[in-house]
């Protein structure tokens, strides 16, 4: 897999975890935990739903999860 396409199906994830987290109204444990992926580069990738929700997703920030 390359990596855009790997970062496309991490955000689908990610935005589908936030999304029901959302409609939930509550966070679950595992919304709680600091999750590391690997790319396929090599490069680890650190994300909570916790984080996403409290601090938004850096996506106002251009290219915030394109490849390096």
């Amino acid at each position: 897999m390359n990596m855009k396409d790997w970062l496309r199906d991490l955000e689908s994830e990610i935005d589908r975890r936030v999304n029901a987290a959302i409609r939930r109204g509550t966070l679950t444990s595992s919304d709680e935990v600091m999750e590391c992926r690997v790319a396929p580069n090599g490069e680890q990738v650190h994300f909570s739903i916790r984080g996403m929700l409290e601090d938004g997703d850096g996506s106002q920030d251009p290219g915030w999860m394109e490849p390096a």
